[in-house]
């Protein structure tokens, strides 16, 4: 027993001063999964110093190079392709000086908002100010300059769509957190307190990650929150973040109430992609959008379970675009449940489930005092329809990416 004890400990002292080596040089194996895998975000472990430098990924036999970003123990690359179950080798390779990087996150002049800029292109902004009731990105860029989501209560739409003064663009927010609404915005209704804000840039990724505390409409906080936005050096065309919420019952035990109102993803799409209009103004206006999950589209994704959705239409002047949406596999009650609205909202809500079966099942969730939960997600904005965008393919790039080990 002592002796297997003692091997033990020196394996684990060998694996971490491998993987603390220099990074420059070191190879890589990348396993692919099952299908082959389009610019998809790989991580390795590699702790050590963070090197003050530009760090690529060279494919040894293509000789291309791939963006990286090294944040804490990790290193993250997005190669072009992996292709499914082939073995390829990479090396790391760092610069001699430090280039401007790909996703650039910087503080806005005007006030508590970040801005991203992916390749050059503005990508969206992160808006925390405590004046708020909760933290929000607007606007959000696709391809060609249009915007993807509502500009609606804080920019202006061509075509009008006013209703839910509460879903501002892409956000996170829940309607019943023991009593305390923070998914509304009437008087009533709770709030989401920003207490501190980071960020950083990078080749690979750029990073947001803020520590919130959700409160009654008292002010009395209900749960601790921390979210993580990664947002990737992808293609116009195909721009992707991640979103990581967890929540801790910090204050004392929390029950997540079962509602149909909130969305741990939440987001409204810009009117033109809305499947239907909402209320009298909009009947001038016709709707182009499609709604689609992993069933296909059409009629019946409302409070269905699907591992991913997507909402996406013609924009006149600019072509087809839309936001695909992926539920993580390791997620509570995996795949999640879409408050997934016609007339443009759509919520990741694994806890309203009287409101989506007919209340056959009950979503009723307690977190006890001290405990965490996690939830996981990606967002891709992308053009051309669900089938051009290859949303399912996507998917399973999220659900299974590719896998990489030092080669040494």
């Amino acid at each position: 027993m002592r002796k297997t004890l003692c091997v033990s400990i020196a394996l684990a002292v060998l694996s971490a001063a491998a993987s603390a080596q220099p990074l420059d040089g070191r190879k890589m194996v990348v396993q692919g999964g099952e299908t082959d895998a389009v610019g998809s975000p790989i991580s390795i472990s590699c702790a050590g110093a963070v090197p003050d430098a530009t760090v690529q990924v060279v494919d040894v036999k293509g000789k291309h190079a791939f963006p990286a970003t090294v944040r804490g123990d990790a290193l993250v690359f997005i190669p072009d392709e992996v292709k499914a179950k082939k073995k390829r080798t990479y090396t790391v390779k760092v610069l001699d000086e430090p280039r401007p990087p790909l996703v650039v996150i910087e503080k806005d002049a005007e006030g508590d908002a970040l801005a991203v800029t992916v390749n050059g292109e503005p990508f969206t902004t992160y808006h925390y100010s405590n004046d708020n009731k909760k933290p929000f990105l607007w606007p959000v860029y696709a391809e060609g300059g249009a915007t993807i989501t509502r500009n609606w209560p804080m920019g202006e739409d061509k075509y009008k769509s006013t209703d839910h003064v509460h879903h501002k663009s892409i956000w996170t927010s829940y309607g019943d957190l023991n009593g305390a609404d923070c998914w509304s915005e009437g008087g009533d209704s709770g709030f989401q307190h920003t207490d501190e804000v980071a960020f950083g840039s990078g080749d690979a990724y750029g990073w947001i990650q803020a520590k919130n505390t959700w409160q009654g409409k008292d002010h009395k906080p209900v749960i601790a929150e921390e979210r993580e936005y990664r947002f990737y050096a992808g293609p116009a065309g195909a721009r992707m973040f991640d979103l990581a919420v967890t929540f801790t019952a910090a204050y004392g035990t929390v029950k997540f109430a079962d509602t149909k109102e909130g969305g741990i993803l939440a987001y409204r799409i810009r009117p033109e992609i809305q499947a239907t209009y909402n209320n009298k103004e909009e009947k001038k206006v016709m709707r182009k959008g499609v709604m689609t999950n992993v069933n296909g589209s059409g009629g019946g994704v409302w409070g269905k379970p699907s591992p991913w959705t997507d909402y996406s239409g013609d924009i006149e002047g600019v072509g087809v675009r839309g936001l695909a949406a992926f539920d993580h596999p390791d997620n509570l009650r995996y795949p999640t449940t879409w408050h997934f609205r016609d007339y443009g909202l759509n919520g990741a809500n694994c806890f309203g489930l009287s409101h989506f079966t007919n209340k056959k099942e009950n979503g009723d969730y307690t977190l006890e005092e001290g405990q965490s939960l996690t939830f996981k997600y990606r967002v891709i904005i992308h053009s051309g329809d669900v089938n051009e965008a290859h949303v399912a393919e996507r998917y399973n790039d999220y659900a299974n990416p590719p896998e990489a080990a030092w080669a040494d």
